[in-house]
């Protein structure tokens, strides 16, 4: 769980220290996450990027995008599933997460069900990620920075006391 928390923190750092505009930082983002609702086999990350400067947005606010909701994969194809039996009957009815395994997603993924459903949750996803990091952006980067650094000093103080209880005996003793 710490992994996890310290990739976050991570992400959310590299995107808020963006210096650039808040629409080219808003279309890299969105434009990378819309890469998640479709299956690209572990080259998301790169696709996004890709893609998101291809758009004209930020490459670094692409590849957090498109790394952000990689491991709930189950879940969008799930949300895919959904939104396409709206318009389209699906072959193998998924109706739960359970329902989700490799055979069902081997059998489905290309189908039209799915990529009617991953089209549209894209477009509504992507969207509206894009209108939300248009309209906040601006105002809440200067109070997340500054979050983010007291959260890098006391990090770095509670290293540091760490760092000095474990030295015993003198300079190159560790227990």
């Amino acid at each position: 769980m710490h992994r996890l928390e310290r990739w976050f923190i991570y992400n959310v750092v590299r995107l808020f220290r963006i210096r650039s505009a808040t629409e080219h930082i808003a279309r890299g983002f969105s434009v990378g996450l819309v890469i998640n609702f479709f299956p690209t086999f572990g080259l998301g990350m790169v696709i996004s990027g890709f893609l998101a400067k291809a758009a004209g947005g930020s490459l670094v606010a692409g590849v957090i995008g498109g790394t952000i909701l990689g491991f709930v994969w189950p879940v969008l194809f799930l949300l895919n599933m959904w939104t396409g039996s709206i318009f389209l009957a699906p072959p193998i009815v998924v109706s739960e997460l359970d329902d989700v395994t490799p055979k069902t997603m081997d059998a489905l993924m290309w189908g039209a069900t799915f990529m009617t459903g991953a089209i549209l949750n894209s477009v509504l996803v992507g969207g509206s990620v894009y209108l939300i990091i248009i309209l906040i952006y601006q105002r809440i980067r200067p109070p997340v920075l500054a979050w983010l650094r007291r959260q890098a000093r006391h990090h770095q103080l509670r290293f540091r006391r760490w760092r000095r209880r474990r030295v015993v005996g003198g300079p190159g003793f560790l227990l």
